[in-house]
């Protein structure tokens, strides 16, 4: 977890929540000791981004419209689904496999060099 604050500007008490909820829901494990740490307990192409989003935002919840429908808060609602319609489908396509061979492609194209 050290490694990923060190990379990442995540605060630790937020990551532990996120590993946690992620470990609740098996798709990491927790390992104990020196070279503790957490892993995948599944295969990255098995793990999509949609259930990585949905597990640490949480699920997305239609809202209640009943109350004084407008025209123009009908309108705005109908944008929200379909933008939320359209981010689930994407999120869903891609996988943890997926980001990482297109991260590794992205490195190739771009070396960085260091004097």
């Amino acid at each position: 977890m050290s490694e990923i604050t060190a990379k990442q500007p995540i605060p630790e008490r937020y990551l532990e929540q996120i590993l946690t909820n992620l470990r609740r829901a098996g798709v990491v494990q927790s390992q104990r000791g020196s070279k503790g740490g957490f892993v995948l307990a599944r295969e990255p192409w098995q793990i999509t981004i949609l259930e990585i989003v949905t597990l640490v935002e949480g699920e997305r919840k239609e809202k209640d419209t009943s109350d004084s429908p407008t025209l123009e808060k009908t309108l705005v609602y109908e944008v929200w689904e379909q933008a939320n319609a359209a981010s689930i489908e994407v999120l869903g396509r891609y996988t943890l496999q997926d980001l990482c061979e297109e991260r590794e492609t992205r490195a190739q194209q771009s070396p960085m060099y260091y004097i």
